[in-house]
């Protein structure tokens, strides 16, 4: 598990990544991540390259039940 430090940015608050998660999450300055609320009060961060991926393989899975 990775801890996060709020911190004041602005009027609001921000969170610092650690370079490893940037990395695994393929992130630059400017891009959007979104954070989904998981059950039993869990959060999941996600990029945008991550939810494509995600729908790719969906998709996919579709095709093959299609074609069987």
């Amino acid at each position: 598990m990775t801890e996060l430090k709020v911190k004041n940015v602005g009027k609001g608050l921000g969170l610092e990544l650690p370079q490893e998660i940037v990395e695994q999450l393929h992130l630059g300055a400017g891009d959007n991540i979104s954070l989904e609320k998981m059950a039993h009060g869990c959060y999941r961060l996600t990029s945008k390259n991550d939810e494509l991926a995600e729908q790719i393989a969906l998709i996919e899975g579709y095709m093959h039940e299609e074609d069987a």
